[in-house]
């Protein structure tokens, strides 16, 4: 993991908000780097990187032979204001995301721990039975390693922004200088896995208590009653130019709802950057990008065509190898939680809501697959009651855009999900991996996703819907893991 992919400002704030809380105070000093790469799993120069910041903003003094020492004075009323400063303007966002981690982050970490190697279950177990000093709290450490075994940089990325947002697992324990050990039985991974979890939940509401209860108090005693809130805002951590990839997305969006439909021809670059908010050179950039994915074409004096055949997709280009990842994190993302929030979001909708998307759903073709994954998240964006979960698959809605690409070239090579029927540039029909285990939709010709969707909804069983959603999203995974790789373009590899 590079410094520069942004991770080090995690080690900043980790180590920040303990400093400003008090649970470290002046004369302290933190754990060694190599124990910080320890806990989190980062490289030395990304730790460095991190401390160097927390330096420079007067918090720590580093030492290149010991441990840094912490120089951060303050009185104990100046530890509560600063913790007040931070909570109180987030107290609506917490409580939303703390109840609505079953939703999101439960289904990840069951999904994290059943897959650790049995070395990595050993590092686990061994740091929550003795945990030594400067260990992080059990909800982070769990997390840590457990969606780390998924794999998946995006889930990591998004995690880290709950740890960033919510900081109450940097400050538990805040009396305590070493978090107890958890007497784990000599029993089955399951059977630690659900202790694992109710002990989790324990911790959790403790926490989640005292918090509550601390910021209802500094509000009233700092007079922030009426404070502006800070809601919670997942981004992405990445090389890559986020402005014109977040326009890209935009774009490719429009193309699949037929904004912008195969043979027409896109507005001007003013037009567009007046439309969107940004600066002409960065849709022109946006432009090139789209080009490079075989979805438009230029015409000197004519303008940019959409094109009714795509072109090849320049998949020797690393910026969009780091896009296909993305796409396909986005993809086991939502296959792991998928189930939960949609039954959650069909539970919470209106009957008209949930008949405007079966009539929506039932329309689509076979091949329209991006077009009804962007239907169903555009249903979860409106009617999930919740801003957590809203937000976070907003951010991954952006990144699913980048299978409509896919799914042209799928359309014109005549691949489909039983296997390929051109065997194109590009494709492997290699063994599918993933999530999990590919649909089974029985004996005879499968039904298209949209319209098995819509029979759900039609029987109006928010669990056959939610079923039927996870069912659609794995077969989704594997579809692009057999899209796969082909000599050196590898888009289905992971970019490191």
């Amino acid at each position: 993991m590079k410094s520069g992919d942004g991770f080090y400002r995690l080690i900043y704030e980790y180590y920040e908000a303990r400093i400003r809380c008090g649970f470290y105070v002046c004369g302290d000093r933190l754990p060694s780097i190599q124990k910080i790469c320890g806990i989190f799993r980062m490289a030395p120069a990304t730790v460095r990187a991190g401390l160097r910041i927390l330096e420079k903003n007067g918090y720590i003094k580093m030492d290149a032979r010991k441990a840094a020492l912490v120089v951060y004075k303050a009185e104990s009323a100046d530890f509560r204001r600063n913790a007040a400063a931070y909570f109180v303007p987030r107290r609506e966002g917490i409580r939303d995301l703390i109840q609505a981690q079953r939703l999101l982050i439960e289904p990840l970490l069951q999904a994290g721990m059943r897959r650790l190697s049995r070395a990595e279950w050993e590092v686990l177990l061994q740091g929550l039975s003795d945990p030594g000093p400067g260990s992080v709290s059990m909800p982070v450490q769990l997390y840590i390693l457990a969606l780390k075994a998924l794999n998946n940089g995006l889930i990591i990325n998004c995690y880290w922004e709950v740890i960033r947002y919510i900081r109450y697992p940097y400050l538990t324990n805040w009396e305590e200088r070493q978090r107890p050990a958890l007497d784990l039985p000599g029993t089955s991974r399951d059977e630690i896995i659900d202790l694992l979890q109710r002990e989790l939940e324990r911790i959790t509401a403790v926490a989640a208590g005292q918090l509550y209860a601390f910021m209802e108090q500094a509000a009233a005693e700092y007079h922030m009653e009426n404070v502006r809130p800070v809601h919670f805002q997942c981004n992405i951590y990445s090389r890559r130019p986020q402005l014109r990839y977040t326009l890209a997305s935009r774009l490719i969006r429009e193309m699949i709802d037929q904004t912008y439909p195969a043979g027409s021809y896109l507005p001007s670059l003013p037009q567009l950057a007046g439309t969107y908010g940004v600066g002409v050179n960065t849709v022109r950039r946006t432009l090139e990008l789209l080009s490079r994915l075989g979805l438009v074409r230029s015409h000197h004096g004519k303008g940019t065509l959409v094109c009714a055949q795509p072109g090849e997709i320049d998949l020797g280009s690393p910026e969009l190898r780091d896009s296909f990842r993305l796409y396909r994190e986005s993809l086991q993302f939502l296959a792991l939680t998928i189930r939960p929030v949609a039954r959650c979001a069909l539970e919470s909708a209106a009957p008209e809501a949930a008949a405007e998307l079966k009539q929506r759903l039932s329309c689509l073709k076979e091949e329209e697959r991006c077009l009804c994954l962007e239907r169903v998240l555009d249903f979860i964006g409106v009617q999930c009651p919740s801003m957590f979960v809203r937000e976070c698959y907003g951010m991954v809605r952006q990144l699913t855009a980048w299978g409509y690409p896919l799914e042209l070239q799928r359309r014109k090579t005549g691949a489909d999900s039983g296997g390929s029927a051109g065997g194109g540039p590009g494709l492997d029909n290699g063994p599918d991996s993933g999530s999990g285990p590919g649909p089974d939709n029985g004996p005879g010709p499968a039904l298209a996703p949209a319209k098995l969707l819509a029979q759900r909804l039609e029987e109006g069983s928010a669990e056959g819907f939610a079923e039927e959603c996870e069912r659609f999203l794995r077969q989704e995974e594997a579809r692009y893991i057999r899209l796969g790789t082909a000599g050196r373009h590898m888009i289905s590899e992971y970019s490191n």
